[in-house]
């Protein structure tokens, strides 16, 4: 993986996921067409933030990176579950574009999250 420390991603997309498979799970089950579905969407969000910030808050030498992989690593995984539980399969054209832009969105999330452990960890020392 050359600059990036796997320990470091796998702890963040861990934290990350332990948000992000519930949520998703309630939104696509018990709040499937009712007012907390938004709720749980903000949730698995966070999620992605998360799993930046605690990949970012060990202060590994290439934080951001680290945070946006583990960001990427949290959604894959939750839409890895989501995949196999539903079996609900669209075309793979639109189903490679959704994938693609939803990671690109929780690489910025990851991003984001890592950037407030670094300034966090940078202020405390």
């Amino acid at each position: 993986m050359g600059m990036f420390d796997r320990r470091v991603i796998l702890i963040g997309a861990f934290n990350g996921l332990c948000f992000a498979l519930p949520a998703a799970i309630l939104q696509r089950t018990v709040f499937s067409g009712t007012a907390l579905a938004g709720l749980m969407l903000a949730i698995i969000f966070f999620a992605g933030a998360l799993a930046g910030y605690a990949a970012g808050r060990p202060l590994p030498p290439h934080a951001l990176p680290h945070g946006a992989a583990a960001g990427v690593v949290t959604f894959l995984g939750a839409e890895v579950v989501y995949l196999i539980a539903t079996r609900e399969f669209s075309d793979p054209a639109v189903l490679l574009l959704g994938i693609v832009l939803f990671a690109l969105v929780f690489a910025s999330l990851g991003t984001i999250g890592a950037m407030v452990a670094v300034s966090r960890g940078a202020r405390t020392q």
